[in-house]
């Protein structure tokens, strides 16, 4: 069974690619991505249609030319025309020529412009200045622009342009790209989507960063021309992310050399200053942060060869400086280093204190103190107060660049070629560096960043009405972070520790307390790299017009990350009350450790769709299509990957791999699993999407829109970390109360001796309760879209439109635990029992039945089989997809396109979306093994508002021009 399963498989591969490589032959485009398109039908005075029309559009600023006929309906279509100022001529024998000036199109736009013909001489012209209908009359789903002129004229801190994204209707944010990534990119939740459920496309290409399938970085706004924001069941043709389409265009050269300058100043000395800013003793005043950022640059644009070649490029540099002192931290005393507490655990110092016993008084004898804790106590800042105080800062030192280059060659009137180039860098010094005084600095991380994407795209008119286009597109991107090189743990005089870091240590102590060091501030790498190929042909065929295509990606990414390689030691006042005592006797609370999170994911990803835009009659179009992307699953070349199963838990299989692994788990090369993927694959993934367009009264100014479909998402290329320091690889632990001058020693609450460093084998020792995240058979994240819309225009420039927008979405990712620990309330009865839910837990007579320090001991495995796996098995995450969430909103929009100096949007959300806890998993690194579902078995009970849930959001933009 398990060859015919493998047979199968490998023939659907062969079977994908064969079938692929046959639609990439024909065609290469991302549909739409770049483009818009302009169609209509053509008629006489008394209204019949015109055959055979010749139809030419010729775009003002480079002079582009692209010619068509119209069919024997009258009607005509020019698919895939760059955006800008177009002019349009109809001619016909018997017929005075039409000329229509003005047309600018926008991306992803498809303006209907209908022709009226008069008879006379080809020689006698009509000429005519109007811009195209706003109203939409022939696709589906909602969508916004954001034009030119607001790119560049709305204040944008950072001039960061995905940030414009959110003021595009039903757009919110929800977080940031981690430190594992490019920085300054956001997680936006477009219509209840996914926050990592956006596709980009920049020039027709891929722009994702499959790491954490936020977007590469943006250019800046002067290299920018547009971008349009579409969500809801859109067309066939859309895919590979489920929550919403985001299509931009670089700016390109025209026949007109154009270039600019500028240089934008921020300097902290215009602001006031922080409420937290740290006051001068000698004047009593508080101290500003010295924040100044010069961003500078400039772009120049123009033709090579007139109406054949042009070229465009531009810069962007960034220099940030900050010396802040807004931190706050609270270190050992004089006094406390004495053993005397009185002062800083008392109501003066913000809150009361009262130590354990045995101590009194809040006075601990001083020879009871750790070696280890006063050696670092001698390397932390002076306090500033009797309370340990201290408000201290960190220096930014940041310089990002950005270039950009772009050609276009119009190579004849059938056949042009476009490719650009974007390199974005970001540098931060490290701070410890800067200021390696203050010890408290090695808390924050530089970082050494670049992010490179090239495309290039072909687009060749095969005929009057077929038109191939193709765009391929190379991604990559180096995400070095650098941690403060310092000291580890050992030199300290801790005994017996291993460090994979061994400049680094990871060592907080609560508030009133201080941290040194943190888990995503260590030095890592983070590299990526992603080719796609995406393919679409246009073919008019009577009242269709057909589009079939598909894509093919390839996804190559290895993360090196130290998020507790280091160990950390965490001092929280457990064993005294107060945090600071608690360091300075070394009673630690936790010691979490683990081997460095290692990831190495391959992917491909395939996709092919055939849509058909179908017009019924002149006031009515159908849109249907349907999209099949299989899942193909990731694949770990280190095979760091496994599976729990309870039913061979219970049948007591051991692993071939790993003989010492607890019972139940299974590992790559174990029979029946899944190659290194740890899940099935799923090729009968199909997408089917269907809408209509209905021209109200047949003159394009009022439309109704309607459509619905199916849409997916995959996981991103950093959601294996977890599973990659799972034992036997990374040996995830956690010590509980360990001693902070010898935390393996065998008198301590974890048994075994130190673990550290692991040698892999197949013998490998499996540690004592350590924490796993296990793959479940997940399946790929499914989104049902519905939407209604309502567009008017009045006058020539101004839109008006209402929407409603629904989705529901299944398969969520979230993380299970399968091994909880169980409450048992009370005390234990004289036997010593605690009895709850079916369970019972053994402990001292009397004694409290849960605390944290028995927590393993009463996870579900050790009470029910402690010998042969319990006492190897803390927490198991096991990732599943069976959250689910609703969305239902109102978009209500207006906009004025820029006439006369005046631009103008503006959009009101009212909606309500409802999820699982763990909603945000899609877009992480996946559940860790203390991030699960809190309510274990019964995901729906932490169900509530989406962490992009904003029940009412009101929008308004607008630029005026001057004289």
């Amino acid at each position: 069974m398990r060859v015919l399963s493998t047979t199968v498989s490998h023939a659907m591969v062969r079977l994908a690619f064969v079938f692929l490589v046959s639609v990439l032959s024909c065609a290469t485009v991302f549909p739409q991505g770049s483009t818009a398109q302009m169609s209509g039908t053509v008629k006489d005075q008394s209204g019949a249609v015109l055959p055979g029309v010749e139809i030419t559009v010729t775009q003002t600023a480079t002079g582009l030319v692209r010619s068509t006929l119209t069919n024997e309906t009258g009607s005509y279509t020019l698919p895939n025309l760059p955006v800008g100022p177009y002019r349009l001529e109809a001619a016909l024998s018997g017929f005075r020529t039409y000329v229509r000036s003005g047309v600018v199109l926008e991306v992803s736009s498809n303006p209907v412009i209908h022709i009226l013909l008069d008879v006379g001489q080809v020689a006698e012209t009509v000429e005519v200045q109007a811009n195209a209908a706003l109203v939409e009359t022939r696709t589906v789903g909602v969508g916004q622009i954001m034009e030119n002129e607001r790119i560049l004229e709305l204040p944008l801190n950072g001039r960061n342009v995905t940030e414009l994204i959110t003021l595009q209707g039903g757009a919110v944010q929800t977080g940031v790209s981690s430190p594992r990534s490019m920085p300054g990119q956001q997680e936006i939740s477009v219509a209840g989507g996914l926050s990592s459920g956006v596709a980009y496309s920049l020039d027709g290409a891929i722009h994702n960063n499959p790491y954490d399938n936020l977007s590469l970085p943006l250019p800046f706004p002067d290299a920018l021309q547009e971008f349009k924001v579409e969500t809801s069941a859109l067309s066939a043709s859309q895919g590979q992310h489920s929550g919403a389409q985001v299509n931009a265009v670089t700016r390109s050269g025209t026949n007109d050399f154009h270039g600019s300058l500028f240089e934008f100043l921020r300097n902290d000395l215009f602001n006031a200053t922080t409420y937290k800013a740290r006051v001068d003793s000698s004047t009593g005043k508080k101290v500003h942060s010295t924040l100044k950022r010069n961003q500078f640059g400039g772009t120049i644009g123009g033709p090579i060869i007139q109406n054949r070649v042009f070229f465009f490029g531009g810069y962007q540099g960034s220099i940030f400086r900050q010396d802040p002192a807004d931190r706050q931290s609270w270190v050992p005393t004089e006094a406390m280093l004495r053993g005397d507490f009185r002062t800083a655990a008392s109501a003066a110092c913000g809150r009361a204190y009262t130590l354990r016993a045995p101590f009194v008084n809040n006075q601990v004898n001083p020879a009871l103190f750790s070696p280890a804790a006063l050696n670092l106590s001698k390397r932390l800042p002076a306090p500033q107060d009797e309370c340990g105080f201290i408000t201290w800062g960190v220096l930014n030192r940041d310089s990002d660049r950005q270039i950009i280059g772009k050609t276009d060659w119009q190579i004849n009137p059938s056949h042009s070629f476009i490719g650009r180039v974007l390199f974005t860098g970001n540098n931060r010094d490290v701070p410890h560096k800067l200021n390696p005084e203050n010890l408290l600095t090695v808390c924050c991380l530089g970082w050494d960043n670049l992010a490179q994407s090239y495309t290039v795209g072909d687009t060749w008119l095969a005929s009057p009405s077929s038109v191939v286009s193709g765009r391929l597109a190379v991604n990559y991107t180096d995400v070095h972070r650098l941690g403060a090189q310092f000291f580890n743990a050992s030199e300290l005089g801790v005994k017996n520790y291993f460090s994979h870091a061994p400049k680094y240590s990871q060592i907080n102590v609560s508030a009133p307390g201080f941290g040194l060091g943190g888990g995503t501030q260590s030095d890592s790498t983070f590299r990526t790299f992603s080719s796609g190929l995406n393919v679409d042909a246009s073919l008019l065929r009577g009242t269709h017009q057909w589009a079939v295509g598909g894509a093919l990606s390839w996804i190559d990414s290895n993360s090196n990350a130290h998020v507790n390689s280091p160990g950390t030691f965490s001092f929280t006042g457990k064993h005294t009350t107060f945090p600071m005592a608690d360091f300075l006797l070394g009673r630690t609370a936790t010691l979490n450790e683990s081997g460095p999170n290692t990831d190495y994911m391959r992917k491909w990803y395939m996709a092919v769709y055939l849509a058909d835009t179908w017009k019924l009659n002149p006031n009515w179009t159908l849109n249907y299509g349907v999209r099949w992307e299989p899942d193909t699953a990731e694949t770990l070349t280190l095979a760091r990957v496994q599976t729990y199963s309870e039913d061979r838990r219970v049948a007591r299989i051991r692993s071939t791999q790993f003989i010492n692994a607890p019972l139940g788990f299974s590992y790559p090369g174990d029979p029946g699993f899944k190659a290194r993927r740890g899940r099935d694959q799923h090729w009968s993934i199909f997408a089917p999407r269907f809408g209509f367009a209905w021209d109200v009264n047949g003159d394009g100014r009022t439309s109704i829109r309607a459509s619905a479909g199916i849409a997916y998402d995959y996981p991103n290329a950093q959601f294996h970390l977890w599973t990659s320091i799972a034992p036997p690889w990374g040996l995830n632990v956690t010590v509980l109360d360990p001693i902070f001058d010898d935390p393996w020693v065998q008198t301590a609450t974890y048994p075994g001796g130190n673990p550290f460093p692991a040698s892999l084998s197949k013998d490998t020792p499996y540690v004592a309760f350590g924490g796993f995240t296990t793959m479940g058979d997940i399946e790929a994240t499914q989104v049902q879209n519905w939407n209604l819309s309502v567009q008017r225009q009045f006058g020539n420039d101004w839109l008006v439109s209402a929407s409603y927008l629904g989705s529901h979405t299944i398969h969520m990712l979230g993380g299970e635990p399968l091994n909880p620990a169980i409450y048992f309330p009370g005390v234990a009865d004289a036997n010593g029992n605690c009895l709850a839910q079916g369970y019972t837990f053994r402990t001292t007579p009397r004694a409290t039945c849960s605390t944290t320090g028995n927590t393993n001991q009463r996870r579900r495995l050790s009470l029910i089989d402690f010998q042969e796996t319990g006492r190897w098995v803390g927490s198991i995450s096991e990732i599943q997809s069976g959250g689910n969430a609703n969305y239902n909103g109102l978009l209500l929009n207006v906009r004025k396109r820029a006439t006369e100096g005046i631009t103008l949007s503006g959009n009101y959300t009212w909606s309500h979306c409802i999820g699982p806890f763990q909603a945000t998993q899609a877009g992480g690194t996946g559940p860790s093994p203390t991030d699960t579902n809190i309510f274990p078995g019964d995901r729906d009970r932490g169900r509530g508002n989406c962490p992009g849930d904003r029940r009412h959001v009101t929008n308004l933009t607008g630029v005026f021009e001057t004289p």
